[in-house]
Parts: structure tokens; C-alpha cells; sequence
């Protein structure tokens, strides 16, 4: 009788047991143990309720309805995912995180998904076709991996899909077939953007998805004209059809979808006329239409786009002047009219209406007058770019009072006067670029409060003076007067700590080259170029710079090739032609300086023989020793510069970026062979060597080579 009683109980807690075994949690805990590290999924072990795991909904019953993980580190694939048990899930997102492999086909099988989202992952392969076959889909999000082209032609219909997004990925060949071959009278959202799928635009797309809101077909290779049928669209939203190579103008027809928001076209081939019919978009926020080779003025019909917030024009060939009627657009952000040719004044209204602007960039054009007063209104400006202009008189002081300006561009215009001591007030700036106009003074010390710089081009202007060499260590605390004058010697740059270019060149500055410039620890390009600097270059070799680029040309410098170079382990470009350096190249240079692309030694005093290490510089592509005093033989080894054979793309590059707003990129401005020549950066492949002017004779080896 015991034994029988114990059995009945042993039976009934395997029975028990058996009841507590969840096989959605099975089934859940099975994938999670071929992920990799997945400490965000602490939380999922049988001693806690399925229900309560992180990213985890169940419904009344216990079951799990929802699986939420997006940006939580997940690696692994997919491949264990699926199981039978989950039959009740709806939601699945795991996007943003790091999924490999590839998609697999029994993702189709959960019978009552709804939501699928497994972008910016890294997951690679087909996308199957069976994923078409899921009955309940109604977004479908597979964008920002590399996924490769499905087998169209197994596509089931998707009468529930509202959202399609595969951007971003390998995908290929013609507009997908599978959208247009039946009506998705659901679909709202429609991404295809970022891939490489070419091909006109299909005219019945309004016919296939005629209640779409939102398409984007962007950054792909898509060709021929804009099809005017789009304009039957009338619940679209957000037409973005930008980087493509679309030709044959903006239809007039677009300005019939009365509830488009954002309009983009950028960067096309586009052309003609920007067409009166926008003016009518008055819901429109976002237009751009920059780079799509249009030749027109603008409408003043688009002065009505009262809701706009972006607007776009820039690099195109737009002439004639702004029109005025552009001051009744009050939310206006951004206003990019740059590299046209744009010519008469800034109409006044424009400085007192557009009080919520942040960026405004009209450089590039044919624009005249002063800066106005009124330009204090635009208190919420991060950028302001007026260079390449024809502007003139002097910098209003009121434009030391917006408070947010992070760039600040007046370069190339016609400007004078002095430079405001006030500047100190736009404590914001990252890039402050006022050369090439007609200033002068002495440099203000007070540019040394604006900490937060990283580019400084005073360049080509007619500032005097000499910059006193005060230590980073001993610039005091140097408090600034009420009139804007300084109290006591400190110099404009050496507090200066996140400044990485700084160019002074083309100016009347005298006196010894401080020290001080060696210490600057971001200084990743100095030009000092033609000036009227003299005596040595600062020898000490206790400095160490981060300097790629120093141009010291076109000076009076003394002495010899400075010691402290020795310490420039980064540099690529050094330039110091005409000046009266003397003495001998160092045999060290060719390892302490390994990196260096362009030398211009040319028009010194350089004497002795050319040290043969300068054959060990692999990287060097432009070598100009002319007009010196060298003697002796050509190195053997100038003739095996293998950069010099096979140049690299690969060139000095400052990158300074303003958050949301604009990068800034960094080239080089050289002389070589007595022609300017401007090289931007990555496509530069000028090669040469010019030894001419120097007593130099050629070895056996180098008999055919011409100098």
C-alpha cells in the first residue's frame, strides 16, 4: 500500500513537471544559447516567468505576442530562431544590432506575424522569397544589411504589407517586378533606397500603390525623366528621389500633391526650369533640389511655401536675385543657395523675418552690398557662409552677438577695416575663415578665448605685426577691457588647444616664428607662408607636433634645416622654398619624416651633396630641390621612388565636422615649377622631381634620366 502510494505521488510531480516545461521558453532559450556574450538576455532562464524576460510581451493566456530587442548587441544568426511554438508572436524586432548569415526561409512560417524588422544588421544572402508567403505581414524592414536580390518571380501577393523597406542593401537590376504586378492598395511606405537598382521609373506605380505616403528611391542608378503620373499620388507625403541620374527637368505636375512635405531631387541631371507649380505645395517643409543642373531663376511663387524649413538650391546655375518675397517664409532652418550665380543684395527682411534660421550659405555667387547690422536677429545660427561673394565694407560688430555661430566663412569678398576685438564673444566657433579680403591690423589677441576652434585662415589680407612667443604654460589669465582691448601680452593662438588648421599665409607678419606653434598638440596644418617672417625656424628638439602639413614659404628664414623636425612623425607636406636656409639636408630626415609626400626645398642655400636616405622616403611623390647649392651625384636611388612610378590616392585629409551642419574638408595649395596648383585631397596624383639650378652630376645608373 506505501509502495503504491509513493508511486502515485512520484507520478504525479512528473506529471507537475511536465506541465511547468514552457516550449515557448524552450524555444526562446535554444536561440539565445547560439548567440554570442547576449548579456541583455540575462534575464531569460526558466526560474523567472517567460512573460517577465527583458523585451518579451505575452497576452492574457501566457503567450508570447511580441519580442522586442532592438540596439541590445545581439550576435549570432538566425538559423535557430524558428520553432512551432511560437505561433501566437505578431512582433518581432531586432533591429540595430549585429546578425549574421542569412535570413532563413522559416521566418515565413510564423502564422500570425505582423510586424518583421531586422534592419541595420549584417545579415548577407538571398532575401527568400517565402517571406512573401507570411499571411498576416503588414511592415516588412530588412534595410541597412547586405542582402542580395530575391527570385522576384516567387513573390506571393502581400495584401496586408503597409510598409517596405530593403534600403540599403546589394540589391540590383529594374524597378521590382513583384510591386508592380498587382495592386497593394495598403501600402503606405515604400523604401527602396541605397542600392543599385537602375532603369526607368515605372509610370503605373500610382496605379499599383496608389495610397502610398511615402517613397523613397534615393541613392540608387535609376535613369530617364521624373514621371509626371506621380502626381496622382495625393496622399504622398515624402517623395525623396535624390542621387540618381534622372534627366529631362522637374515636371510641372509635382506641385499638384497638395500634402507633400518633403520633396528632394538632389543631385540628378535633371535641368531646365524649377517650375512656378511648386509655389503651390503650402504644406511643403524640405525642398532640395541642389545639383540637378538647373538654369533659371527662382520663382517668387515659392516665397508661399510658408512651412518650409529647408530649401535647398545649391550647385546649380540659378541666376538673377533673391526674391524678395522669400521673407515671408518665418520657419525657415536651412537656406542653401550656394555655388550659383546669384547676384544683387540679401533683401533686409530676410535678417528680420527668419528669426529660427541655423544655417545660411550663399557663398559661390555674384552677391553685393554690406553685411547688414540687422544680422544679430539670427540668434539661433550655427553657420553662416557669405564667401566668394563680391560683399564689402566692413564686419558689422553685431555679428559677434549670435551666440550659437559654430562657422563663420567671409573669405573671398571685398571687406575692410579691422578685425573686432569683440570676436571674443562667439565663444561657439569651430571654423572662423575671413581671408582673401582687404583687413588689416595687428592680430588680435583676443581670438585666443575662442577655445572651441579647429580652423583659423586669416590668409590674404594685410595684417601686421609680430606674434609674441608666449608658452601655452605661461599664457596668464588675460582679462579683457570693457572697450574690447586686451590687458597684457598674450598671443592669438597659443591658447588655442583644439585648433587643427591654422593659415596665416599672405600677409605682412614679421618677426621670429615662435615656438610655441610646435607645442599646439591638434596643429595638424600651419601655413606661414609669404610673410615677412626672419631669423631661424625654433630648432629646440625637445618640441613634438602632430603637424601633417607646414608651409613656412616664401619668408626670410635663416639657419638651418631646423632639428626640430625631427620630432614631426606625422608630416606629409613641408615647404620652406625661397627663404635663406643654409646648410645640409639631415641624413635623418628620411626616417624621422617616413610619411612625406611633397618636399619643396627649392630657392634656399642648401649646400653639400643630396644625402642618398632621400631614396627611402617610399612615400615621397613631389621632391623639388631646385635652386640650391647642392654638389656632388644624384642619389642611384631616385630613380626606383616607387610612389613616384605608382602614386597613392591617399593625401593629407583634415576632417572638421560641425554636428548636423557641414564638413569641412582639408587640401593642399602648392608652387611647383612655378605654377599654383591646388590639390583636393584624395584625387591628387601629381608626381615629379626637379633638381635644376644645382651643381649636380648623373651616375652611370642615371644616365637617361631626365632631370
Amino acid at each position: 500500500m506505501a509502495l503504491q502510494t509513493l508511486f502515485h505521488i512520484s507520478l504525479l510531480l512528473l506529471m507537475c513537471t511536465a506541465k511547468a516545461i514552457n516550449p515557448e521558453a524552450e524555444a526562446l532559450l535554444r536561440w539565445k544559447s547560439a548567440l554570442v556574450g547576449a548579456t541583455s538576455l540575462s534575464s531569460w532562464m526558466m526560474a523567472n516567468s517567460t512573460c517577465s524576460w527583458f523585451g518579451v510581451t505575452c497576452d492574457a493566456d501566457g503567450h508570447v505576442t511580441e519580442i522586442h530587442l532592438p540596439k541590445t548587441g545581439l550576435h549570432g544568426t538566425l538559423h535557430s530562431f524558428y520553432s512551432a511554438a511560437l505561433q501566437n508572436l505578431t512582433k518581432f524586432n531586432l533591429t540595430n544590432n549585429n546578425l549574421v548569415g542569412t535570413i532563413p526561409a522559416n521566418m515565413s512560417l510564423f502564422p500570425a506575424l505582423v510586424f518583421l524588422d531586422l534592419s541595420s544588421n549584417n545579415l548577407v544572402g538571398d532575401i527568400p522569397y517565402q517571406l512573401s508567403k507570411l499571411p498576416m505581414i503588414a511592415e516588412l524592414d530588412l534595410g541597412n544589411n547586405h542582402l542580395t536580390n530575391p527570385e522576384y518571380a516567387k513573390f506571393s501577393p502581400m495584401p496586408n504589407l503597409k510598409l517596405l523597406s530593403l534600403d540599403n542593401n546589394n540589391l540590383n537590376g529594374i524597378f521590382p517586378q513583384f510591386i508592380l504586378d498587382r495592386t497593394n492598395a495598403r501600402m503606405r511606405s515604400l523604401d527602396l533606397s541605397g542600392n543599385a537598382f537602375s532603369g526607368p521609373l515605372p509610370d503605373s506605380l500610382p496605379e499599383m500603390v496608389p495610397r502610398l505616403s511615402y517613397l523613397d528611391l534615393s541613392d540608387n542608378g535609376f535613369s530617364g525623366s521624373i514621371p509626371w503620373s506621380l502626381s496622382r499620388l495625393q496622399n504622398l507625403k515624402t517623395l525623396d528621389l535624390g542621387s540618381n541620374n534622372l534627366t529631362g527637368g522637374i515636371p510641372e505636375e509635382l506641385g499638384m500633391i497638395s500634402g507633400l512635405r518633403d520633396l528632394s531631387l538632389f543631385d540628378n541631371s535633371l535641368g531646365g526650369l524649377i517650375p512656378a507649380s511648386l509655389g503651390q505645395l503650402q504644406m511643403l517643409e524640405w525642398l532640395n533640389i541642389g545639383n540637378v543642373g538647373l538654369v533659371s531663376t527662382i520663382p517668387p511663387e515659392l516665397g508661399n511655401l510658408t512651412s518650409l524649413r529647408l530649401m535647398d538650391f545649391s550647385n546649380n546655375q540659378l541666376y538673377g536675385s533673391l526674391p524678395p518675397s522669400f521673407v515671408r517664409i518665418q520657419e525657415l532652418l536651412c537656406f542653401g543657395v550656394q555655388g550659383n550665380s546669384i547676384s544683387g543684395t540679401i533683401p533686409l527682411e530676410m535678417f528680420t523675418n527668419w528669426t529660427k534660421l541655423w544655417l545660411f550659405d550663399v557663398s559661390n555667387n555674384f552677391l553685393a552690398g554690406s553685411i547688414p547690422s540687422q544680422i544679430s536677429n539670427w540668434n539661433e545660427l550655427f553657420s553662416l557662409n557669405l564667401s566668394h561673394n563680391n560683399f564689402t565694407g566692413s564686419v558689422p560688430v553685431q555679428i559677434t552677438s549670435i551666440p550659437r555661430l559654430q562657422l563663420l566663412d567671409l573669405s573671398k569678398n571685398h571687406l575692410t577695416g579691422m578685425v573686432l576685438s569683440h570676436i571674443v564673444n562667439l565663444t561657439e566657433l569651430v571654423y572662423l575663415d575671413i581671408s582673401t579680403n582687404h583687413l588689416e591690423s595687428e592680430l588680435p589677441t583676443t581670438i585666443s578665448y575662442l577655445e572651441n576652434l579647429q580652423v583659423l585662415s586669416l590668409s590674404g589680407n594685410k595684417f601686421t605685426g609680430i606674434i609674441a612667443n608666449v608658452d601655452t604654460k605661461q599664457l596668464s589669465v588675460v582679462k579683457e577691457a570693457n572697450d574690447g582691448s586686451s590687458l597684457g601680452e598674450s598671443s592669438p593662438f597659443c591658447n588655442l588647444t583644439f585648433l587643427k588648421s591654422l593659415d596665416l599665409s599672405n600677409n605682412q607678419l614679421s618677426g621670429d616664428l615662435p615656438g610655441f606653434f610646435w607645442n599646439m598638440k591638434a596643429l595638424q596644418s600651419l601655413d606661414l607662408s609669404s610673410n615677412a617672417f626672419s631669423g631661424e625656424v625654433p630648432t629646440s628638439s625637445s618640441y613634438s607636433s602632430s603637424l601633417m602639413s607646414l608651409h613656412l614659404s616664401n619668408n626670410n628664414f635663416t639657419g638651418c634645416f631646423p632639428p626640430a623636425f625631427k620630432n614631426f612623425k606625422s608630416l606629409i607636406v613641408l615647404d620652406v622654398r625661397n627663404n635663406k636656409i643654409s646648410g645640409e639636408i639631415p641624413f635623418w630626415i628620411a626616417k624621422s619624416n617616413s610619411l612625406l609626400r611633397i618636399l619643396e626645398l627649392r630657392s634656399n642655400m642648401f649646400n653639400g651633396s643630396i644625402p642618398w636616405q632621400l631614396s627611402q622616403l617610399s612615400q615621397l611623390q613631389l621632391l623639388d630641390l631646385a635652386e640650391n647649392n647642392f654638389i656632388g651625384s644624384i642619389p642611384k636611388g631616385f630613380a626606383n621612388l616607387s610612389s613616384m612610378i605608382r602614386p597613392s590616392m591617399v593625401w593629407p585629409e583634415i576632417g572638421v565636422i560641425i554636428p548636423g551642419l557641414v564638413g569641412c574638408s582639408y587640401y593642399i595649395d602648392i608652387i611647383w615649377k612655378g605654377q599654383d596648383q591646388n590639390f583636393d585631397g584624395r584625387g591628387a596624383l601629381v608626381t615629379g622631381i626637379d633638381l635644376s639650378s644645382n651643381s649636380l652630376s648623373l651616375g652611370r645608373s642615371l644616365q637617361s634620366w631626365h632631370i
